[in-house]
């Protein structure tokens, strides 16, 4: 079928809307969608939403939308796209009607100044395709109430009710997430918050303080019924922006020593999800019936390979050259030098653009993304059978080396 691709506008978000509520099963009031399409007309310039139209344009076949987030990035600050919402009604399915709307979308990324990309698959395979490649993951820990560490409460807890500042909760999360790469900067912890009736939606939110008074930690949660008994769950998911953080061992502890004194009554297991560096095993009190499942919930992408490479912190001095495959983005593709040492910037050249000029590594534009976010390592290269290394092995460690990372946004 002939097609045509674009940009949608606000006027258009009423059409977005339906494709997605076919697409996902979800209840809309479509009525009520044309009449805000009709009133809110601004552009939003931080979420961009892209089309695909039959010819005429009489019908929206599929769509998705991408946010624009300042992320963090080997120290510096950067830009990526979360794309969310992909989805195409089902008489138009295996068409290629999602493959026309991710070149797309990837190509305006790189327009629009985006390094990198995230995206939440519903399969891997599929979007391995496009560049994409899964991150180093997430530990959800379920611990009952009986295997909590004991310790005495230094600090304190109180309760922030609707209202109250959450600025102390932007603190922590801004410290906690200070390193690892991807995390979202955000100037508020949750506009979205804000505005939401947490009490309406039973959910509580708690923050820790140590002796100082300085905000060290805090947890929102919701109860969950299980035939295990109730369940205090923090998780962050799309139904209900939950968290769990602290920033150090005794938060971390103090916290779950008040959570059992509080609510050891109402309930039985509390569940959260961390970063996958994160190890609590010495910190939990037994670990005989606490479980920690780790799961690889998104996907990464380079968007532009020149600075990536910029950006990319180097451990030392060194130089080689980077052979890049993209068949999406042709600006990524060829042979790249780069050259870096203590302190100073990294310089980095396109040499060429044919892939089969001498290069020391011949990297397939996923493995380079999951290599220069940290997900993977040079010592996980044997793993890659894609990979192609030729010479300075060594030199590679110097750049592709474990790093936090961790994308902090759901969309």
């Amino acid at each position: 079928m002939k097609q045509k691709i674009r940009l949608m506008t606000p006027g258009e978000n009423h059409r977005f809307q339906l494709v997605q509520a076919v697409a996902f099963e979800i209840a809309i009031d479509y009525e009520e969608e044309k009449k805000k399409s009709q009133t809110d007309l601004e552009t939003d310039e931080s979420c961009r939403k892209i089309g695909v139209f039959s010819e005429d344009e009489s019908v929206l076949c599929g769509c998705l939308l991408y946010n624009k987030y300042r992320c963090r990035f080997d120290g510096k600050e950067m830009r990526l796209g979360g794309i969310g919402g992909v989805a195409t009604l089902p008489e138009y399915r295996r068409n290629g009607i999602i493959r026309t709307c991710m070149n797309f979308t990837l190509r305006d990324m790189y327009e629009q100044g985006c390094a990198f990309s995230f995206l939440y698959p519903f399969s891997m395979q599929y979007y391995r395709k496009f560049g994409f490649e899964a991150g180093n993951g997430t530990h959800t820990w379920t611990i009952p109430f009986t295997e909590f560490p004991k310790k005495s409460i230094e600090g304190s807890v109180a309760q922030i009710f609707p209202g109250d500042s959450l600025e102390p909760l932007l603190r922590v999360y801004e410290k906690f997430y200070e390193g690892y790469n991807l995390s979202s900067i955000r100037e508020k912890y949750s506009p979205q918050m804000e505005k939401e009736d947490l009490l309406k939606q039973r959910r509580y939110v708690f923050l820790y303080r140590d002796r100082a008074g300085v905000p060290k930690g805090f947890f929102i949660y919701r109860k969950k019924r299980t035939p295990d008994g109730a369940v205090m769950d923090c998780e962050t998911t799309f139904e209900a922006r939950n968290d769990f953080l602290f920033l150090d061992a005794d938060a971390f502890r103090e916290m779950l020593s008040f959570i059992r004194s509080a609510f050891g009554s109402y309930y039985d297991k509390i569940q959260f999800a961390i970063p996958a560096d994160i190890s609590l095993s010495l910190l939990v009190g037994e670990n005989i019936e606490s479980a920690c499942e780790k799961y690889y919930g998104g996907m990464s992408r380079v968007i532009d390979v020149k600075k990536a490479l910029e950006m990319c912190r180097g451990q030392g001095s060194g130089q080689f050259y980077i052979g890049i495959k993209d068949d999406i983005l042709p600006e990524n593709q060829g042979v790249w030098k780069i050259s870096f040492s203590e302190g100073g910037e990294n310089q980095v050249v396109k040499v060429s653009a044919d892939i089969e000029e001498a290069a020391d590594v011949l990297l397939p534009i996923n493995e380079f993304s999951a290599l220069i976010c940290g997900d993977r390592s040079a010592e996980d290269i044997r793993w890659m059978p894609n990979v192609k290394v030729y010479s300075k092995e060594e030199e590679l460690r110097k750049i592709f080396y474990h790093k936090k990372c961790f994308m902090t946004e759901l969309f």
